[in-house]
């Protein structure tokens, strides 16, 4: 009697995973990206200049070559400031360092609003004829 009973509950388990497994949606989530965010505020537009990762907040930060202007690039709902997909593609974010500056074409979206005298902040959807640089410290 005991061995029915177990194998009863053994065939009931077995049945739930089954359903379980076979009845699940097949669709993979998608990581969120940039463009995808809900507090982006605006167009996304490009960007031609020199990522780099500076001391402070925040610590990515986007030089519109031509300009005396810095992009911040941060994600203001993670107070870990970790970058990550909605912040900066893998690519790009691989090819960045504290040695190494990373220049190109940058597709950006803007999460604050344009303030004179303000850093705007970004985040990154994607990058174009990147050129990754040894960082050079300027000494004054």
């Amino acid at each position: 009697m005991k061995t029915q009973t177990m194998f009863g509950v053994s065939l009931a388990a077995l049945l739930i995973l089954f359903v379980t497994v076979w009845g699940a949606p097949r669709e993979v989530a998608q990581t969120q990206s940039c463009r995808s965010r809900p507090d982006v505020l605006g167009k996304c537009f490009r960007v031609h200049g020199r990522l780099s990762i500076y001391n402070g907040t925040p610590s990515i930060r986007l030089w519109p070559m031509g300009t005396k202007r810095l992009l911040g690039v941060i994600d203001p709902n993670d107070v870990s400031n970790a970058p990550g997909p909605t912040i900066l593609p893998l690519d790009i974010k691989n090819k960045l360092d504290w040695d190494k500056d990373v220049f190109g074409d940058f597709i950006v979206c803007p999460l604050t609003r344009k303030q004179s005298g303000r850093m705007q902040t970004v985040c990154i959807a994607d990058g174009k004829n990147l050129t990754v640089r040894e960082h050079k410290l300027t000494e004054k």
